[in-house]
C-alpha cells in the first residue's frame, strides 16, 4: 500500500515507521524539522530550562542553608545555543531511525489534490497516495487583542537573548505555568494573567494553591482579568497597566489548513475524525494536535499508531479513559484526563516523603503532596493528583495497573524503590484501612 504521511511529530514519524517496518510504501513529509513541536518548540525546551531553572533553585536554597556558598548567574544565550546544538544532534538520531525502517523522509511544503490522490511537495514533486495520514500539529493561538502581534509565543523562547527583568504571561494553563516556573527562578518577576481561573485544568484548589505559594517564586498569579491591549513593553488590562515582556501561552490552533477544503473541521479548525481516526474522505486519516482534544505527545503517538492501524485494515480505537499529564515545575505536578475520570469516592491527601529533590525542602515544608480519590464499594481508584519530583515516572505506570484490572486493595505485592517520594502506591496502601 502506499502511504503518504504529513507532518514528522510524534504522531506522524511513529506511524511512518510502523506502516514500513510492516511492508508498506511510506512517504513522510515535514516542512520544518523532524521531531515535531514537541523537539523543536515545547516538550524538550520546557525539560531543558526547567534542568536548569531546578539546578539554580537547588544552589539557592543550599546558600539559604549555609551548606554551600553559590549564587548562580545565568547565561541564557549560553543556554539556548545549547539546546539549539542538542536538538540537531537530536534531528540526526531520529531521521537515522526513522530512515532506516524504509520511510522515504521529505522535506517541503506539501499540499493536497484529493482527486488525483496525490501529495504535491514544493509545487514540483508529486506523491501519489493510496492512503493519506495527516499529523500537521498545531501552532500558537494569536487571541484578538490590539497588539497581540508584539507578544512572544512558545515559539520565540530560544531566540530570546537575555531573562526579562519583567514577564507578563497572558495565559492560565500549563503553558503558562511552566515558563512562569523557568524564568522566575531564573531572575524575572512574573505575573500571570488569566481571563478566568489558574489552573483550571486540574481541578483541585489544593493543588493551584500549592504551586502558587510553594512552586512558583516571584511569581503574581491575576485571575478574572480582561486584556485591553498589548504594547511592546507592557499589557493594559482592566485592573491597569502591567509591564514587563510579554509572552502569549493563550493555547494553539490545528494546523489543518492544507486540507481545509477536502475534509470536515469544526469551528475551531480541528479536522473532524471518527473513532477510528478516519476523515470524512474515506482514503484521508488524521491524528495528533490537528484534530484538537487532549494535546499530549504520547497522546498524539496513540492517535497516530491508532490511525495507521487502520489504514492497514485493522480496527483500533485510541484509548482515552485514563490520560497521565503532568506539568513541569520544580516537582512535577501529574494530574489525570480521560473519560474515565471522576471525583465520586473517598478523597485522602498523603503530605509528600522526604527523599531525593525533596530531603532539603522538608525543613520548610515543601515536600509536595499525593491525593488520591477511591471508590470504597468497587476498590476502583478514580483519580490521582501528585505533585513529587518522581509523580511523572510513577503515575503512568500505576495507569496501567489500573488498566490492567488492578484496584486499590490489590497492591499488597508491590514493593517500591527506597528512598522515593512517590506517594501514589503509598496513599493505595493506606486507603486499605477503609476498604477493610
Amino acid at each position: 500500500m502506499k502511504i503518504v504521511i504529513i507532518g514528522a511529530g510524534p504522531a506522524g514519524r511513529f506511524a511512518a515507521m510502523y506502516a514500513a517496518e510492516n511492508g508498506n510504501d511510506v512517504t513522510l513529509i515535514e516542512n520544518k524539522h523532524i521531531g515535531g513541536k514537541c523537539l523543536n518548540q515545547a516538550c524538550m525546551v520546557v525539560c531543558a530550562l526547567s534542568d536548569v531553572s531546578k539546578h539554580i533553585r537547588d544552589a539557592e536554597n543550599f546558600d539559604e542553608l549555609g551548606i554551600l556558598d553559590c549564587k548562580p548567574k545565568v547565561n541564557y544565550e549560553k543556554i539556548t545555543g545549547l539546546i539549539k546544538d542538542t536538538q540537531k544532534k537530536i534531528h540526526k538520531i531520529i531521521t537515522k531511525e526513522t530512515v532506516n525502517t524504509g520511510v522515504e523522509f521529505i522535506h517541503g511544503t506539501a499540499s493536497v489534490n484529493a482527486d488525483e490522490k496525490v501529495v504535491i511537495v514544493n509545487e514540483d514533486d508529486e506523491y501519489p497516495y493510496d492512503k493519506l495520514l495527516i499529523c500537521t500539529g498545531s501552532s500558537p493561538k494569536i487571541p484578538n487583542i490590539p497588539g497581540a502581534e508584539k507578544a512572544l509565543t512558545y515559539k520565540d523562547t530560544l531566540k530570546i537573548k537575555e531573562v526579562p527583568e519583567k514577564l507578563v504571561i497572558i495565559g492560565g494553563g500549563s503553558t503558562a505555568a511552566e515558563y512562569a516556573g523557568i524564568f522566575s527562578s531564573m531572575g524575572s518577576q512574573v505575573d500571570i494573567l488569566c481571563r478566568s481561573q489558574f489552573l483550571k485544568v486540574l481541578n483541585d484548589s489544593k493543588s493551584e494553591e500549592y504551586i502558587v505559594s510553594k512552586l512558583l517564586k516571584n511569581t503574581m498569579v491575576h485571575e478574572n482579568v480582561e486584556i485591553k491591549e498589548i504594547t511592546d513593553t507592557s499589557v493594559i488590562t482592566n485592573y491597569g497597566e502591567i509591564e514587563g515582556t510579554v509572552l502569549l501561552a493563550t493555547g494553539v490552533k490545528a494546523n489543518s489548513d492544507i486540507v481545509k477544503d477536502i475534509v470536515e473541521r469544526d469551528e475551531k479548525g480541528n479536522i473532524i475524525v471518527d473513532e477510528y481516526m478516519q476523515t470524512s474522505n474515506e482514503d484521508i486519516y488524521a491524528a495528533g494536535d490537528v484534530i484538537g482534544g487532549i494535546l499530549s505527545t504520547p497522546v498524539s503517538r496513540m492517535e497516530g499508531m491508532a490511525a495507521i492501524k487502520n489504514i492497514m485494515g485493522k480496527k483500533i480505537k485510541p484509548d482515552y479513559s485514563l490520560i497521565p499529564m503532568t506539568i513541569t515545575l520544580p516537582y512535577d505536578v501529574s494530574y489525570l484526563l480521560g473519560t474515565d475520570v471522576s471525583d465520586n469516592g473517598k478523597e485522602i491527601v498523603l503530605p509528600g516523603a522526604a527523599g531525593p529533590s525533596t530531603f532539603w525542602f522538608t525543613l520548610e515544608g515543601n515536600t509536595g503532596f499525593t491525593k488520591e480519590n477511591i471508590n470504597l464499594d468497587s476498590n476502583e481508584i478514580n483519580n490521582i493528583i501528585a505533585i513529587s519530583p518522581s509523580s511523572n515516572i510513577a503515575l503512568p505506570y500505576m495507569i496501567k495497573a489500573i488498566k490492567d484490572g488492578k484496584k486499590a486493595d490489590q497492591f499488597d505485592n508491590f514493593l517500591e524503590i527506597h528512598p522515593s517520594t512517590d506517594g501514589i502506591s503509598k496513599l493505595t496502601e493506606y486507603y486499605k484501612r477503609y476498604l477493610d
